[in-house]
C-alpha cells in the first residue's frame, strides 16, 4: 500500500483488470478496489470526438468522452480524455485535477451508489499515458488507441485518497465539430507572447517604482483562443490577455502617505461622534483612502468597440484625456448611490487605429478591423484601470506609453 501524506487522508491502492479489445462496441475499462467494495468491468460507448480546431489538425486537440456502461442510462459515469490529434504516445503527470500539463488530461467519473446523491468518485490522472494508434484525417474517420496509468481521487464520504491504476482502450470517429475555444496556433502564440512581454516590461518596473505591489498576474501565454468570436474580430482570447491586481506597498512614499491619511481620518471619525455631518465627512474620506490602496489593470485584445451607449448621471463625470502615444483615453466617475461608499472609477486607454473615437461620452464607436477572423494579428489594445483616478493619473504620468504600440501588429 502506497501512502500519501495529508491531514485525515488515507491512501488506498486499487487494482485494475483490463480486457484489450479494439472493436468499437467493446471499448472497455475495468477496475477493482476492495477497500471501497468496487469490482467493475464494463464496456464503453465512445461519443464521436470533438476537436478544438478541426480545420487545422496539425495543431488540434481532441476531447474524447466515453460512457460506461455501454447502455448508458443517465448515471453520468464516464471517462474523458484530452490529447493532441495525431498518432503518437503522450505521457504526463498531474498533481491535482486542475493541473492539466499543457491541456493533457484524463478524468474518470464513477458513481458507487447511483441511488444516493454524493457517492461519486471523480479521479484525475496522476501518472498517465495515452497511445493513439490510428487517427484518420477525414471527417467520419476512425480514431483508436489505448490508455494506462495511475489516477487519483479523494473520497469525500470516507475521507480517503484513492490511487486507481487504469488501463483501457478506445475506438471512435471524428465528427468535424469544434470547441468554443482552442489552444493557440504557433503563429498566434508568437503574437501573444510578444505582447505579454511588452506589457510586463511597460508596467511592472513603473508600478513598483511608484509604490505598488503586484499581488497577482494573469496573462495570455497559455490562454485559449475563441473559435467564433462575436462580434467579429481577428485573434480573440477566451481568457485574460493581461490582468494585474495591485496593492499599495506600505513602505513606499505613496503607501506611507495613505497610512498617515487613513489614521488621521480615523481619529476624525471618533472625535466627531456627536457631530453627524463632520463624522460622515470623515468616514467618507477614510473609505476613499481605503479604496486607494488597491487597483486592477486589465488589457483586452482586439476590442470590437471602444464603448457602448450608457447614461451619465447628474453626479457622474466623463472626462476625455489626452496622453501622448495613446490613440484615445477617457475616465468615468460614477458617484456612490448611498453617499458613503466609494465611487466607481474607471480609466480607459486605447491603442490602435481608433479614428473618430474622440467624441461625446454617450456615443458608440466600433473598431474598423482590416484583417480577417482568426488572423494572428493584434490590431488594437484596450487598457482598463479600475481604481481612483488620482492614483491612476500618477501611474499614467510615470509610464512611457509609446512602448505599448510595439505590441500591435504593424
Amino acid at each position: 500500500m502506497k501512502k500519501i501524506f495529508a491531514i485525515e487522508m488515507i491512501a488506498v491502492t486499487c487494482i485494475v483488470l483490463f480486457a484489450d479489445n479494439s472493436l468499437y462496441a467493446q471499448s472497455s475499462i475495468s477496475f477493482q478496489c476492495k477497500e471501497l467494495n468496487i469490482n467493475k468491468t464494463s464496456s464503453m460507448k465512445c461519443d464521436p470526438i470533438s476537436e478544438d480546431d478541426p480545420n487545422d489538425l496539425a495543431e488540434a486537440w481532441t476531447l474524447l468522452v466515453a460512457y460506461f456502461p455501454a447502455n448508458y442510462t443517465g448515471t453520468d459515469q464516464r471517462l474523458e480524455l484530452r490529447f493532441p490529434a495525431r498518432v503518437t504516445s503522450f505521457h504526463w503527470t498531474q498533481t491535482n485535477g486542475d493541473d492539466k500539463n499543457d491541456s493533457l488530461s484524463a478524468n474518470l467519473v464513477y458513481n458507487t451508489n447511483p441511488k444516493v446523491y454524493g457517492y461519486t468518485i471523480q479521479a484525475h490522472a496522476k501518472d498517465f499515458t495515452i497511445t493513439v494508434t490510428r487517427y484518420d484525417n477525414t471527417r467520419g474517420g476512425t480514431i483508436e488507441g489505448k490508455f494506462e496509468g495511475i489516477m487519483e481521487s479523494y473520497i469525500a464520504w470516507t475521507r480517503q485518497t484513492v490511487l486507481i491504476p487504469v488501463k483501457g482502450n478506445f475506438h471512435t470517429v471524428r465528427n468535424g465539430k469544434g470547441w468554443e475555444c482552442r489552444k493557440q496556433r504557433a503563429s498566434e502564440k508568437i503574437v501573444v507572447s510578444k505582447a505579454v512581454k511588452v506589457f510586463e516590461n511597460t508596467f511592472l518596473p513603473s508600478l513598483q517604482k511608484t509604490g505598488w505591489k503586484i499581488d497577482e498576474e494573469l496573462n495570455g501565454y497559455n490562454a485559449v483562443v475563441s473559435n467564433n468570436p462575436s462580434p467579429f474580430r481577428p485573434l480573440s482570447l477566451c481568457s485574460s490577455f493581461f490582468d494585474l491586481k495591485l496593492s499599495v506597498n506600505p513602505n513606499s512614499a505613496y503607501g506611507r502617505m495613505l497610512e498617515d491619511s487613513a489614521e488621521y481620518y480615523s481619529k476624525q471619525t471618533s472625535q466627531n461622534a456627536n457631530d453627524t455631518k463632520a463624522m460622515t465627512q470623515a468616514a467618507q474620506n477614510m473609505f476613499r483612502i481605503q479604496n486607494m490602496r488597491a487597483m486592477e489593470i486589465e488589457i483586452d485584445d482586439n476590442s470590437p468597440f471602444i464603448k457602448s451607449e450608457y447614461i451619465i448621471g447628474s453626479k457622474d463625470r466623463f472626462t476625455v484625456l489626452h496622453i501622448p502615444q495613446v490613440a484615445y483615453a477617457c475616465q468615468i466617475y460614477r458617484a456612490a448611490q448611498d453617499g458613503i461608499s466609494p465611487p466607481e472609477e474607471k480609466t480607459y486607454l486605447c491603442f490602435g487605429n481608433w479614428a473618430g473615437a474622440d467624441m461625446h461620452a454617450n456615443a458608440y464607436v466600433s473598431y474598423p478591423f482590416v484583417h480577417k477572423q482568426h488572423a494572428p494579428v493584434l490590431e488594437n489594445i484596450m487598457v482598463t484601470f479600475t481604481g481612483p483616478s488620482a492614483a491612476v493619473n500618477e501611474i499614467i504620468k510615470n509610464i512611457d506609453w509609446s512602448k505599448m504600440n510595439d505590441a500591435l501588429t504593424k
